[in-house]
């Protein structure tokens, strides 16, 4: 036994002498204490050689540390909107169509009853179709084309490169059913096996669903066959040549010569894109697309009904939902494991499925704030968050491996970053209108009227001048209820949500130490995005332009490669194998840009607690989870696990080490040499 221990000190001693920071062996370095019931009241650990650990061994022991912390604010977040169902003291147009929304959604008898016969009209109606011109008016017409389909994409607002001051509206090729991830049509004249999944998967739906209509399945199959049919000659008249916005940008009254018999601006008209003057557009695919409707007439026509099959199909009846997930459903993929009961799964699949992502979910954060969110947060949080930035002008400005040029652009960029916390625009809701069950309404047509609320909202915005300090309640992807914080590139701005602010990452009582320690480290570590390998790719006014020296971008790769280093010589937990350090590289790094900017800005604060603020950065990821889900995570996420989120970022500063007396020989120990700070 004495051999054994012996030889497993020396294989220590030698990874830290070669920088690895962990074991290659199957035995870990630190306590996986993410994992749950691997720490309790009884195991034996100690802040100078288990932080995370040690920090957090009463919590753990008191049991009410199960599931990880975002995730239970997360949870936190969806219950409150539950409430908000039911919660007459809110009052509003907003929430009033969110309540009618919610309750057609979840009225599975209703919906069961109704089966696939909501979506019936419309599929008729396309079939209805018998000229050309029939198919314009159909097209142009919001009334008989709710969903907005034709063989156009149209897609916007879009930032002007030309212009950064300025929206476009773009105007082509795209949105085909078999589009690879990327947006291209490559699939049409060169399938891979993933396109081949995808047709499968597309066909499967469009069988399940028009089966149920009564039609056959050679009815279907032929119909099929057009779709890819007429998508591969679409997709063949794409201008692969067109790379610059000058090339491709017309006015409304060129895009009315260049469209021809096409309904172009009818279209645009009809959905509220009157007023934009700005358009992207692929001018030869726009040309040629009459001559395609004309001649493929039928083809069309399949092509669009599969377009309502394939977006409105999760609205049909709950049968046709779950059947859509099943195919969905990768064959042979590793799931991530789902320990959510079935009341979660409801609450998820309403609030992030059927709500999230779409421009109601504006109404519900409106409501959200309201409730439960004091305007008084605001003033702490903005001026955290620009005493973070002001942090960054000094770290920037001392960097030795920035060149001067660089360290004079990173400061014009974050000279300009914009910061947004919490409180997006006030939204306009008067012209959304849900028509409930008892008045003849269901889920489709309350899906589609919250699919042209959308579209206006972005019409409306596309005539707008670009005002990068505003936060536009409907834009995607930036609810203010999703539990998070992060830099938005487009916009080089950063946003602290709404859905974040739970404890222990954030509560109007907490400490500032305890406040850094949460989002303050959060808020940090967005910052740095704007700064890494993905950040360079966007300038100051969020356009897509690589603005730092070509030296600096190859100096810094150089320094990240000691993070993918570090992790990669870790055995996070018993049989999990070594970390691939590339994977957890990016995000790795910004923990510790965020956590020196952290603890720059406590330098700058009179008598700071650093015990106070180490202990509950250790509480901010101290979340357990089963072991299946421990792996899963070390398999697939791009973010180190909790517990090396705690000791990995913590040993690597002065003020960590000097505040718990840690030295050579302490498990927490890192020899300077072998710390692997970026910034």
């Amino acid at each position: 036994m004495k051999k054994k221990i012996l030889a497993l000190l020396l294989a220590c001693a030698a990874l830290f002498t070669a920088g690895c920071g962990g074991l290659s062996s199957d035995a870990p370095q630190w306590i996986d204490s993410s994992i749950r019931g691997n720490v309790t009241a009884d195991t034996a650990v100690s802040l100078k050689d288990d932080f995370a650990a040690a920090a957090n061994q009463d919590f753990y022991a008191s049991g009410e540390s199960d599931g990880r912390t975002i995730i239970n604010i997360s949870r936190m977040v969806t219950d409150r909107k539950r409430a908000l169902l039911t919660d007459s003291s809110v009052t509003g147009r907003g929430i009033e169509e969110v309540r009618k929304y919610a309750a057609l959604a979840e009225d599975t008898e209703g919906r069961k009853a109704l089966g696939v016969s909501p979506l019936e009209p419309y599929i008729r109606s396309i079939e209805s179709i018998a000229s050309v011109e029939e198919l314009y008016d159909w097209i142009a017409d919001p009334a008989a084309n709710p969903l907005g389909a034709s063989p156009v994409s149209v897609q916007g607002p879009g930032r002007s490169e030309v212009d950064p001051s300025s929206y476009f509206v773009w105007l082509g090729s795209g949105g085909f059913t078999l589009s690879r991830a990327d947006g291209s049509a490559d699939a049409y004249f060169s399938m891979n096996e993933a396109d081949l999944e995808n047709m499968v998967m597309v066909e499967e739906k469009v069988t399940w669903v028009l089966g149920q209509m009564g039609y056959t399945e050679e009815q279907i199959q032929k119909m099929l066959d057009d779709t890819w049919q007429v998508e591969k000659r679409l997709a063949g008249m794409v201008d692969d040549s067109l790379i610059e916005e000058e090339e491709m940008t017309f006015t409304r009254e060129e895009i009315a010569y260049i469209q021809g018999a096409f309904p172009m601006t009818d279209y645009l008209d009809s959905w509220g894109y009157g007023a934009c003057s700005n358009f992207l557009a692929d001018a030869q695919y726009l040309k040629s697309v009459d001559n395609v409707c004309s001649r493929y007439l039928e083809k069309i026509k399949s092509m669009l009904v599969v377009n309502y099959v394939l977006a409105l199909g999760r609205y049909l009846d709950e049968d046709t939902a779950l059947a859509f997930d099943r195919i969905e459903t990768p064959r042979g993929a590793e799931l991530e494991p789902d320990e959510r009961s079935e009341e979660q799964k409801a609450d998820d699949r309403l609030f992030t499925e059927q709500i999230g992502e779409t421009a109601l979910e504006a109404a519900l954060d409106e409501a959200y704030l309201d409730r439960y969110i004091s305007p008084d947060v605001y003033d702490r949080l903005y001026n955290m968050t620009a005493g973070l930035i002001d942090v960054y002008r000094d770290i920037f400005s001392g960097e030795p491996w920035l060149s001067e040029e660089g360290k004079a652009l990173c400061l014009e960029k974050l000279n300009a970053m914009k910061i947004h916390v919490v409180f997006p625009d006030r939204g306009d809701y008067s012209d959304l209108n849900i028509v409930p069950a008892e008045e003849g309404g269901n889920f489709l047509e309350a899906a589609l009227a919250v699919h042209g609320f959308g579209i206006r909202r972005s019409a409306a915005l596309s005539a707008k001048e670009v005002n990068l300090d505003s936060w536009d309640p409907y834009t995607p992807m930036i609810s203010t209820t999703q539990t998070n914080s992060f830099y938005y590139p487009t916009m080089n701005g950063i946003f602290i949500c709404a859905g974040i602010l739970g404890d222990p990452v954030f509560s109007p009582e907490m400490s500032d130490e305890e406040m850094l320690a949460g989002i303050g480290t959060v808020v940090g570590h967005e910052i740095t995005h704007g700064f890494d390998a993905g950040g360079v790719r966007y300038d100051k006014d969020g356009i897509e332009n690589s603005w730092l020296p070509q030296e600096d971008q190859t100096a810094f790769g150089d320094r990240t490669i000691s993070v993918s280093s570090f992790y990669s010589g870790l055995t996070p937990f018993q049989a999990s194998g070594l970390y691939d350090g590339m994977r957890v590289q990016v995000e790795a790094t910004a923990d510790m840009g965020g956590m020196k900017a952290v603890l720059e800005l406590a330098s700058r604060m009179d008598n700071f607690d650093y015990d106070k603020f180490f202990r509950h950065f250790a509480r901010v990821w101290s979340g357990q989870v089963s072991y299946d889900y421990e792996r899963y995570l070390f398999d697939h996420d791009v973010h180190p696990l909790d517990y090396l989120r705690i000791n990995v970022t913590l040993a690597q500063y002065d003020e960590f080490t000097e505040t718990y007396d840690i030295q050579e020989g302490d498990g927490m120990f890192i020899p300077e040499g072998k710390r692997v700070k970026v910034w």
